[in-house]
């Protein structure tokens, strides 16, 4: 029930990307769940440094991705911040028209519309610098309940950078925790540890994608397609052998075979 029949991927420990690759079927994706792996990703970074998403497989109810952040502006952009923006913005020019004769009235006033301001020059600014813009994020999505991030505190300026993330599997057992580690350039950045983890399928109405995200978001930080803007020169996988006993192999195919019933 678990093993698509015939397969690409059966018995293949190491898998090798380059470039833009979309919509891999899930049966024909590397396999994180249950074991130790490692995603190591070279990446050439132009001239005013890059964004997008590098991997990812799954997205708004289970998965993972591996890419470099927007700058801060993304979410000052959001339709959320603009009407609260709007909002603002009306609601301080009423109070300073009506509240010609009131002096607290127009202090509230002014102080909305000065708000809206620094949020309009905030959007300027980080989109001229760049800010925030680069910094390369890992993302597990645990079956939309919780999402742990790790995430570079510095963007990878131009040039040729390697990107690894390593996760080591407390198994035996299915749907077990485990300590992912981010490098990058041979550098720890983040390390975080995570009691449970997906167990046995991972988003079927997901694709596996590489350069682009295809379909729903892992992550609320980017909105799809997301498409790299530096360019992949290698991605690999390394994965460990599959932590489950026989008993818990039957007892998982039974389990999806009632769920299917």
């Amino acid at each position: 029930m678990l093993t698509p029949r015939p397969s690409a991927t059966a018995g293949q420990t190491v898998f090798t990307y380059t470039g833009e690759n979309v919509g891999i079927p899930l049966a024909n994706a590397p396999s994180i769940l249950d074991k130790d792996y490692t995603i190591t990703a070279e990446v050439t970074i132009p001239e005013g440094r890059a964004e997008g998403m590098i991997v990812t497989l799954g997205g708004r109810y289970g998965g993972y991705a591996l890419f470099l952040s927007h700058t801060f502006n993304w979410w000052l952009k959001s339709n959320l911040f603009k009407l609260i923006g709007l909002g603002l913005l009306i609601l301080g020019l009423l109070l300073v028209r009506l509240g010609r004769n009131g002096r607290w009235a127009r202090r509230f006033g002014y102080g909305m519309l000065l708000i809206a301001a620094l949020g309009l020059a905030a959007v300027f600014a980080t989109d001229l610098f760049g800010l925030g813009r680069g910094r390369p994020v890992f993302v597990y999505n645990l079956l939309d309940l919780e999402r742990f991030r790790w995430e570079g505190f510095s963007s990878l300026g131009s040039g040729k950078h390697t990107i690894v993330f390593n996760f080591k599997y407390d198994g035996p057992g299915p749907g077990k925790g485990g300590t992912g580690v981010l490098s990058v350039d041979g550098k720890e950045v983040a390390k975080k540890t995570l009691e449970h983890t997906i167990p046995l399928l991972m988003a079927i109405d997901e694709t596996f994608d590489v350069g682009v995200d295809t379909r729903t978001p892992v992550d609320f930080g980017y909105e799809v397609p997301f498409r790299f803007t530096g360019t992949i020169d290698k991605l690999t996988y390394k994965l460990g052998p599959e932590q489950l006993t026989a008993e818990e192999k039957k007892a998982a195919t039974q389990a999806i075979a009632r769920a299917k019933d």
